[in-house]
């Protein structure tokens, strides 16, 4: 059994928000996209992209355990990057996202993420990170829609009952610390209140972006 829970909240930064979200637990699958910037087709592009990943990785990815899942996942983020990167309103390479997609399938979760857009594991009172940011100098190295080679994160793992993951935009993370995070996740007795107390955290903490959570639960959490 799946449960999930999505928040999201503009921020302050600009006029619409321009984080996207994306659920289909009949399949599996969870992602966030958080468009670049003040980019005109950054909204535009975080839709693109949480319509299409998903699918796309959905078809693509036959088997978790297989030895081509991160070739399958990195085909698959190649071709929407060079979609994007043409196909903007404002022209070639004026826009992008960061995003984190979850696909969960025979007890095996496979993540795959570019930029700043993060995956944390909940499990046995404690919180891991899962991703590393493709960032420098606070700016972005990795996107969907930019130049050159694009080679998102991509790992497998395997899941246990009553485990929590949560997919969230840098709107969260900017503002939030891990020790807050975990405490909030392993806390709190369902997902949905789980992401309600996450965004409003964030929000008290002072978030100026635009703030995206995706919390999934694996299986039955043990009470308390």
């Amino acid at each position: 059994m799946i449960r999930c829970a999505v928040r999201t909240r503009a921020g302050h930064l600009h006029d619409g928000n321009q984080d996207r979200v994306a659920t289909d637990v009949d399949r599996g699958t969870f992602i966030v996209a958080d468009g670049m910037g003040s980019l005109a087709d950054a909204a535009a592009t975080a839709q693109a992209i949480v319509d299409q990943f998903p699918r796309r990785v959905w078809e693509r990815v036959t088997a978790l355990r297989g030895p081509d899942v991160t070739r399958a996942v990195t085909a698959v983020a190649a071709e929407l990057n060079e979609r994007v990167r043409h196909s903007a309103r404002s022209g070639p390479d004026t826009t992008g996202a960061a995003t984190a997609l979850l696909l969960v399938r025979d007890g095996l979760a496979l993540l795959a993420h570019l930029g700043d857009s993060r995956i944390y594991l909940a499990r046995d009172g404690r919180l891991q990170r899962l991703t590393e940011d493709h960032t420098r100098d606070g700016q972005l190295t990795r996107f969907v829609g930019m130049p050159g080679e694009v080679v998102p994160g991509v790992s497998v793992l395997e899941l246990r009952a009553g485990d929590r993951i949560l997919l969230c935009t840098d709107g969260l993370t900017g503002s939030v610390d891990d020790q807050a995070l975990a405490e909030l996740l392993n806390t709190t007795d369902e997902v949905d209140g789980a992401c309600r107390r996450l965004v409003e955290a964030a929000a008290a903490g002072g978030a100026v972006d635009d703030i995206s959570v995706i919390a999934v639960e694996y299986g039955v959490r043990d009470a308390g």
